[in-house]
């Protein structure tokens, strides 16, 4: 199946751009903050010459990829990240006032600039392409909508991938951000870091355009999530996860128990200064599996309850599962919060 994006105008092009832009100057204020590099101005030179040709790359190679199976085109776009990177490099070495054959000489500087750039040139690829299928299925979704009443069906199946794309942007920089402050004071942490980063993009990528995975499969998924935020939080944050083997091959929608952890972590525990600990269990009974999301956090805020993240478990719980399926939030004693999920065991 070819992976299908938006058509490329020159409105989107220069929007593009210009976000990329932005997103390039934040790079280099916060390689100036870390005191990496030649100052600000070269810092700023090199993150836009890389930042823009790795996007310019992209965008032509999804342009000429179109008609050409995912693989070719999975292959075609890292090639361009790779070359983008390259020639950003050389380029803004140019603009910086230094002979590229120098720099080219540096090789552990120009190597570290070079696995900065592509390590960057990836996420902003994921993101932009996200954001791009998120508005195609959006539109989409608008059109089905004017014609229900013969097409319910394909309605219902598009909402449910729009939900399960989105990924939070601010979770992803916020990572990358830890993992660069980290490359200077730890390395073992920003390796360990970026290994649990690499191993939640690539499940978390393959289920956005799943309709099912497996309950194990999440909750390796969820594991090197918290790691992330272990990582971050240090001892503030403890986890345990308590799952039935017979439950591990049980068919599960992706991407349903990630925002009930990001809740517990963003309202219930970051904000505490001790933290706390969250506790993932599941069970299943009389033909019901119940799984459990137990933060020891602040407890119920009005935010916690009403947030996006929670309306949207709700209403992927109604697309899949009808009124079979329900999130529960309960109060957990002494103080924090628990967030049950109900669904029926014989659901395929």
């Amino acid at each position: 199946m070819i992976i299908k994006l938006k058509p490329i105008t020159r409105q989107s092009v220069l929007r593009t751009l210009f976000i990329t832009s932005i997103f390039n100057t934040l790079i280099a204020i916060f390689l100036t903050i870390l005191e990496s590099g030649g100052g600000f101005l070269d810092n700023f030179i090199f993150s836009q010459s890389i930042g823009i040709s790795i996007c310019s790359c992209v965008m032509a190679a999804y342009h000429v990829s179109q008609k050409l199976k995912p693989v070719f085109q999975l292959i075609l776009v890292a090639a361009a990240v790779i070359v983008g990177s390259v020639v950003g490099a050389i380029l803004g070495a140019l603009l910086a006032g230094i002979n590229p054959l120098i720099f080219l000489q540096k090789h552990a500087y120009f190597i570290r600039i070079l696995l900065l750039g592509v390590m960057f040139g990836s996420i902003i690829t994921y993101i932009f392409t996200s954001w791009h299928r998120i508005e195609l299925s959006e539109a989409q979704i608008q059109e089905e909508r004017i014609k229900r009443l013969t097409s319910e069906k394909q309605v219902a199946e598009t909402s449910l991938k729009v939900l399960q794309a989105r990924i939070e942007p601010h979770f992803l920089f916020n990572t990358l951000s830890n993992i660069l402050s980290l490359m200077d004071t730890d390395q073992v942490k920003a390796k360990s870091m970026l290994g649990d980063f690499i191993q939640y993009l690539r499940k978390s990528i393959s289920k956005i355009r799943e309709e099912s995975t497996t309950l194990g499969q999440e909750i390796e998924m969820i594991r090197a999530y918290l790691n992330l935020f272990k990582v971050r939080m240090g001892n503030r944050l403890h986890y345990r996860i308590d799952l039935p083997k017979n439950l591990e091959d049980f068919p599960f929608p992706p991407m349903l128990i990630q925002p009930l952890v990001e809740n517990a972590i963003k309202h219930g525990l970051d904000s505490r200064v001790e933290g706390g600990e969250i506790l993932i269990r599941g069970e299943e009974k009389d033909g019901i599996v119940r799984l459990e999301v137990v933060d020891t956090g602040l407890g119920f805020k009005e935010d916690r309850e009403s947030g996006v993240g929670l309306a949207n478990v709700r209403d992927r719980l109604q697309l899949v599962y009808r009124d079979r399926g329900r999130l529960i939030i309960e109060e957990n004693q002494p103080h924090g919060l628990k967030a049950i999920l109900e669904v029926p065991y014989g659901r395929t």
